[in-house]
C-alpha cells in the first residue's frame, strides 16, 4: 500500500512539474529560465506574469494561451514581451470573451499553453 501511495504521489508531482510553463534561456551560462509566476483573466484579456531567474540575460518571449468556449470550441492567442532579470514581465493578451459561430458561446476556461522565444527554448508542454 505504501508503494502504491508513493507511486501516485510521484506521478502527481511529475504532472505538476510538467505543467509548469517555462523555457530555458539559451546562451545563459547559469542554466537560467523564464517561468510563469501567475496568470489571471482581466475582462477581455489574460494577464501573464513572468520571472527571469538569470543574472544578466534578457529574453524576448512569446506566451501562448488556449481559450476554451462552451460548445467545445477553442482558440489560441499569443502575446509577446521582454523578460529581464530582477523584474517581472507582464504580458497582456487580448482574447474574445465570446466565440461567435452560428451561435454565441461564452468563455469556459483558459490555459497558458507555452512559453517560448528566439533566446528561450521551451522544455515543458
Amino acid at each position: 500500500m505504501k508503494k502504491v501511495l508513493l507511486m501516485m504521489f510521484a506521478l502527481i508531482c511529475f504532472g505538476m512539474t510538467a505543467n509548469a510553463q517555462s523555457c530555458k534561456i539559451s546562451g545563459a551560462n547559469d542554466g537560467s529560465t523564464v517561468m510563469v509566476t501567475n496568470d489571471y483573466q482581466d475582462g477581455s484579456k489574460v494577464v501573464v506574469n513572468l520571472e527571469n531567474d538569470s543574472n544578466e540575460t534578457c529574453a524576448n518571449v512569446t506566451v501562448e494561451v488556449v481559450v476554451s468556449y462552451l460548445g467545445g470550441f477553442s482558440k489560441t492567442y499569443t502575446g509577446r514581451g521582454k523578460s529581464c532579470p530582477g523584474s517581472t514581465c507582464k504580458i497582456e493578451i487580448p482574447i474574445q470573451e465570446k466565440y461567435n459561430g452560428n451561435s454565441t458561446y461564452s468563455l469556459k476556461e483558459y490555459k497558458v499553453q507555452k512559453v517560448s522565444g528566439t533566446k528561450c527554448e521551451s522544455f515543458s508542454n
